[in-house]
């Protein structure tokens, strides 16, 4: 049996059989990272005034999302390789190149929560040459027979949603952080399997990903409207008048956005589930507690 989750009235709603196997939920780590060092309420800090904020907001926030779903959980947490960006950047150079300049000082406390995670049972995975965008794909696409749900603010993940793999924004409005194939359709009115090649159309400018110029989300959703796919617009007679010639004239650049913005789900990720539940967080006080970082 698989647990069910829908959306009703912009509630989520979520059903639970305990006789299921835990939701598998997958945590995009560096995404977490990134939002509890640069988007967290304020400032945590030890008894010596050291700033702790990335690390607790990174395990408070994870441990609020596994209350969240309020059913048994199997979490895993995945992290960029060092070297993930290289297969994309081997098709276009530009790929994320607008990061160059961030900072990334909050990459320093990758093994304090590592080992943060470790003490409190939670597995996390990291392959040096893909990103964990590619590595939670591939589990998606390796389990079968109970619910999936990734937690990241970024868009990207929309693809993998379908009718047991959903997407927790705890970021978004209470009552609507979990997405599913229904508010993707509602809001961008394209389905999750053409989410790439809508992004294409359109750009995703946190990667770096222009897009075709005058083409928005309106006019991409047109072109993509009944299920259409980039393979098949080109003999579908809708490439006319001013914007299909638009799209025609970046036609080989569209091809490599899509290649971008795919996640791999083929990947061959050797990672042993338990489909045992992972035991409840304790808060982050008392973990950073344990951890000595409160001296």
């Amino acid at each position: 049996m698989i647990a069910e989750f829908t959306v009703v009235a912009g509630r989520s709603r979520r059903m639970y059989d305990q006789t299921t196997l835990p939701i598998l939920l997958l945590v995009d780590g560096l995404n977490l990272l990134w939002r509890s060092a640069y988007g967290f309420p304020r400032r945590i800090r030890s008894r010596g005034g050291t700033d702790v904020t990335a690390v607790f907001g990174f395990l408070a926030l994870l441990r609020k999302a596994i209350n969240e779903l309020g059913a048994e959980v199997e979490c895993i947490v995945c992290f960029d390789g060092e070297q993930g960006s290289a297969n994309r950047r081997a098709i276009d150079p530009a790929y994320k190149q607008n990061r160059s300049g961030a900072d990334y000082s909050h990459l320093g406390w990758l093994p304090t929560i590592k080992e943060a995670l470790a003490v409190v049972g939670v597995t996390w995975m990291e392959v040096e040459q893909w990103e964990a965008d590619d590595l939670i794909a591939a589990l998606c696409g390796q389990v079968s027979g109970r619910s999936i749900v990734v937690m990241s603010t970024d868009h990207d993940f929309f693809q993998l949603v379908s009718s047991t793999t959903f997407v927790l924004n705890t970021a978004g409005r209470q009552g609507q952080r979990l997405i599913d194939r229904l508010h993707i359709v509602d809001r961008f009115r394209v389905e999750p399997w053409q989410w790439a090649d809508y992004r294409a159309l359109t750009g995703d400018p946190s990667d770096n990903i222009p897009g075709v110029r005058g083409i928005g989300p309106n006019r991409a959703a047109f072109f993509l409207r009944d299920g259409m796919t980039l393979q098949q617009l080109p003999d579908s007679g809708r490439l006319v008048g001013t914007w299909g010639g638009v799209i025609q004239s970046r036609w080989q650049d569209v091809l490599r956005w899509r290649e971008l913005m795919r996640l791999r789900t083929d990947l061959d990720v050797e990672l042993a589930l338990t489909s045992r539940a992972t035991a409840p967080l304790p808060n982050a006080v008392q973990l950073l507690d344990v951890l000595h970082l409160w001296d």
